[in-house]
């Protein structure tokens, strides 16, 4: 797993204020010095690193689809099943998020801003995207007084449900940037300068809607009056879309030179590293889950009973039994001790070479290093559509055409045929949690079964966060599971508790456990 340096927000926003000076090399500038057509490629880099290595390991392992391997590694993944979090506990999250959103803040405050407007607009969007997850992982967090720099080093602590609004306002905002500099050559955005959807400022509307939506469906049950309120405008603004239409991928460029220059989920989570040796740090580390595999398989104490799901071939590798010599599809029980090698007792262990996590990580250095990255997903916006249907069915239609639809993307995402589409989803048709039925809860759950493999090895926190909220799929906790349930949000940094000490609310581990006021605020 990455290790990473605890920095407190304190010193991540005074980067940010940094100006040239003698002292500097003007072939070597900073960052904010920039022009701001060229801030914006950098910016979604950082930000999807974030999502793609460190989110994404803590979402998959939460959501009991990856183990530590216990058979080549003495502890791995202990503290995340054990669910012994501090505030030391996944810290670069909180850390790399905020330095990756603080370089859209600067294109968004840069005095270029008014030349630049759908640069502008972009920042905003992704700046919602990102920030949204620092509240559903957090809560209160710094935001109104947070990317200034050292002209304040010391930022209050906003009420989450106020900085939604502010997130859903640079959203609204952004959408009317776009519409008002439609038909401007001099405010386009080249594809290089956007490494994304290339400048495409149709797709980008597209994109702002769908994040809109996932703000409305997060906040579907909450009592909180803000909420409320702020679900039912968005609601209301966008039952229409148009939202996300194909896979939203990243490239700048990826590729094997170097480990800064891979795809970063591959440099995490790939078999090999640029140099072309085995990545012990990342593929070697984790495991595909006993619980994950056998749902996939269809084992009969799954929801899945009887439906093989030949995703799995996709999301991880074979390996072979150490008992039996069998080939097949196997994981490793999340905190269970290793198996022994007395194959007469009958106890049954994958051997310690297995491969792992299958799809893109097993390609060789060169292929997986230069592969697109994708931030959100076709499939993930099908399913967030067939979610409104569910939770808005006055303003949004079509909740069993979107869910099949995403099974679909799903599907054509994993390189598999709609033949075997279909297949599937007939064999899962009214299946309870799994297919599409009649029963409303029945299809929330569906959708969040769906959300699961859909996003697992690639984005498997938006997973957690949706599993949170709902309680579905059925994630089990791991044997050494030191809590009764899974946390509902992560403990502030001890960074902050240190450099930021009068502004941060004071929690303990146990806070996280239990809905209070701490727990983000469309829990309640």
């Amino acid at each position: 797993m990455k290790k990473y340096i605890i920095t407190s927000l304190v010193g991540l926003l005074a980067l940010t204020s940094c100006r040239l000076d003698d002292n500097i090399s003007p072939n070597q500038p900073l960052e904010s010095t920039v022009p701001v057509k060229q801030r914006l490629a950098a910016a979604q880099v950082s930000s999807y690193a974030v999502q793609a290595s460190t989110m994404n390991a803590l979402g998959n392992i939460w959501m009991n689809s990856w183990s530590g391997n216990i058979y080549q590694y003495g502890n791995p993944a202990t503290i995340e099943t054990n669910l012994a979090i501090t505030s030391g506990f996944y810290s670069g999250i909180w850390a790399d998020m905020y330095r990756a959103i603080a370089r859209y803040q600067e294109i968004i405050d840069s005095d270029q801003a008014a030349k630049t407007p759908n640069h502008v607009a972009i920042a905003k969007i992704m700046k919602a995207y990102y920030m949204q997850y620092i509240v559903d992982l957090y809560g209160d967090v710094p935001y109104s007084e947070a990317f200034k720099g050292v002209d304040n080093v010391t930022p209050k602590y906003d009420n989450d449900a106020d900085i939604y609004a502010a997130l859903v306002q640079e959203l609204y905002d952004s959408k009317a940037l776009i519409d008002a500099a439609a038909g401007k050559p001099e405010f386009a955005v080249t594809a290089t300068e956007d490494v994304m959807l290339k400048g495409k400022m149709a797709d980008w509307t597209k994109m702002a809607n769908t994040v809109l939506l996932k703000f409305a469906v997060r906040m579907s049950d909450t009592t909180d009056a803000t909420g409320i309120s702020l679900r039912n405008d968005i609601v209301s603004k966008i039952s229409g879309g148009p939202f996300v239409t194909a896979n939203v991928n990243i490239q700048p460029g990826y590729n094997s030179s170097s480990s800064d220059s891979q795809n970063p989920l591959y440099r995490a989570f790939g078999r090999y590293t640029a140099s072309g040796g085995n990545n012990t740090g990342g593929y070697f580390l984790y495991r595909a889950s006993d619980h994950i595999v056998q749902s996939l398989k269809g084992d009969a104490t799954k929801p899945t009973a009887g439906v093989y799901d030949p995703r799995v071939g996709f999301l991880f590798a074979t390996s072979k039994e150490y008992c039996t010599g069998t080939v097949g599809y196997f994981g490793l029980v999340q905190g269970a001790p290793k198996a022994t090698d007395d194959c007469s007792n009958g106890t049954k262990r994958t051997n310690g070479s297995f491969s792992g996590f299958g799809g893109i990580f097993i390609k060789d250095a060169a292929t997986g290093s230069s592969a697109d990255g994708t931030v959100l997903m076709l499939a993930e916006s099908e399913l967030l559509q067939a979610e409104a249907a569910v939770y808005f069915p006055g303003s949004f239609a079509g909740g069993e055409m979107h869910f099949e639809n995403a099974v679909k993307a799903s599907f054509a995402f994993d390189g598999l045929t709609p033949e075997q589409a279909t297949a599937y989803l007939a064999a899962i048709s009214g299946k309870p949690m799994v297919g599409w039925s009649a029963d409303r809860n029945m299809q929330i759950a569906a959708i969040q079964y769906q959300r699961w493999i859909a996003l697992t090895n690639y984005n498997a926190m938006e997973t957690y966060i949706n599993y949170r909220k709902t309680g579905y799929p059925e994630t089990p906790l791991a044997v050494t599971a030191t809590k009764p349930n899974k946390p509902y949000r992560l403990v502030y940094p001890g960074s902050e508790y240190s450099a930021n000490a009068a502004n941060v609310p004071v929690m303990t581990g146990d806070d996280a456990f239990v809905i209070n006021e701490f727990t983000p605020f469309w829990y309640k």
